[in-house]
């Protein structure tokens, strides 16, 4: 199959960005009590532990929620990464995995700058 050409040129990273925030909206959208038919939900601590041992996966990113739920991304060193979100109740689900994680640089832009 032929790949796709695009007409506009996205930096680096975007593809990666727009799916995350994507990924985001519909988390910040799931319920707790969702999360909590979920075979993968655990406390914080176990699911940070088991991603950590298991894929070398550590914390590179949070965010808040208007609800109150904490977002964040789990990445390794090889770019394996996984997006938890824990819930305002302390219960942690995984809600999107992947490969190919990278870190983009912060554009900073604004007076002075």
């Amino acid at each position: 199959m032929k790949p796709h050409k695009e007409t506009t040129k996205r930096p680096a990273g975007a593809t990666m960005i727009g799916a995350a925030f994507a990924t985001l909206a519909v988390a910040a959208m799931a319920t707790p009590a969702l999360a909590e038919g979920s075979a993968t939900c655990a406390n914080r601590d176990k699911v940070v532990s088991a991603l950590s041992e298991v894929y070398a996966e550590n914390p590179v990113s949070i965010g808040l929620t208007e609800e109150g739920a904490v977002i964040e991304v789990m990445a390794s060193s090889e770019g394996s990464f996984t997006i938890v979100v824990t819930h305002p109740n302390g219960l942690t689900c995984p809600i999107a995995a992947g490969k190919a994680w990278q870190t983009v640089a912060a554009k900073v832009t604004g007076d002075g700058v």
